[in-house]
């Protein structure tokens, strides 16, 4: 459950910002089924950058930040969600007993593939906001990172996550991961920016993300949130 107002003071509160990695943390809540806060911001429609208001609760000024009633201000979604999972998931819900593997697969969704989703947003960006006729020379910059630097690097990560995936339904076999809710943001920002066709270059990831957004839990969470459209990136 969540609410928005009041804020009871005994629940943890999720400060929750629109189209953001932010995402997987209010699913994960979702999939707990526990009851808690949830403090909604929304991006700068011209920037796209969070509202200042998001920094008077963390002077990061980033989402998801998780106001906790036993262990302060957490930020960072693996952190997050580390402290949702030992805290709340008293009926193992998730699997957690293999946890090397599950912090490497939650690591390389962070480590390994944010830079590389950066670089792409940020050649985007560039491209999209400069004027012609400067613009050609920067789309030729991109285009030429993409090609040679973040796209084969993505790829060969996406071949190492399809392998890791083999043939269960999660990243945790039978039940769902930590790794699964950090690996849906990259996953999601790819394919809704149209960088990789996931669905018919990695079929099982594409198959996986499908049973992601299929979930009760997940659904809610989109109903709860306001917006989770990754393309305007």
């Amino acid at each position: 459950m969540s609410s928005v107002a009041p804020v009871n003071s005994e629940l943890p509160t999720l400060h929750h910002l629109n189209n953001s990695v932010s995402q997987r943390i209010l699913w994960l809540l979702e999939e707990l089924s526990i009851e808690y806060n949830l403090k909604l911001y929304s991006r700068d429609p011209i920037t796209l950058r969070a509202p200042p208001s998001l920094a008077t609760v963390s002077p990061l000024g980033k989402s998801p930040v998780l106001v906790t009633t036993d262990k302060g201000t957490l930020t960072e979604s693996s952190a997050i969600a580390a402290y949702l999972l030992s805290k709340f998931d008293s009926k193992d819900l998730f699997e957690r007993t293999n946890w090397l593997r599950d912090e490497m697969l939650t690591s390389f969704a962070g480590t390994t593939m944010g830079p590389l989703l950066l670089i792409e947003i940020l050649t985007d960006i560039a491209e999209d906001k400069v004027w012609w006729p400067i613009s050609l020379p920067v789309r030729w910059v991109r285009q030429a990172i993409h090609k040679n630097i973040s796209g084969p690097e993505l790829r060969k990560g996406l071949v190492w996550l399809e392998s890791e995936l083999g043939t269960e339904d999660w990243f945790g076999g039978k039940k769902l991961s930590r790794a699964d809710i950090m690996i849906i943001w990259p996953l999601d920002l790819m394919s809704q920016k149209g960088w990789i066709d996931i669905q018919k270059e990695f079929p099982k990831l594409g198959a996986w993300r499908e049973r992601v957004i299929e979930r009760p839990a997940w659904k809610r969470a989109i109903a709860k949130g306001n917006g989770y459209d990754l393309a305007k990136w």
